[in-house]
């Protein structure tokens, strides 16, 4: 069997593709991911806080 893909930085892609458009949003994809991964080490290490939480306020009584 003919291996039609390769894999480059991580990502599989067509074997000889030469596209740039291809590249300029691999690259773009792997931006995001780096800053992504950056955002949530600095979360887990405490550095920023997660966002999210709460959303909004909860009225759990059944007597007002």
């Amino acid at each position: 069997m003919q291996q039609t893909h390769e894999i480059r930085d991580g990502f599989i892609i067509k074997k000889g593709e030469t596209d740039p458009v291809i590249f300029a949003a691999m690259e773009s994809i792997k931006r995001s991911m780096l800053r992504e991964a950056a955002e949530r080490k600095a979360i887990r290490e405490g550095r920023i806080p997660a966002g999210g939480g709460q959303w909004g306020n909860w009225n759990i009584s059944d007597r007002d």
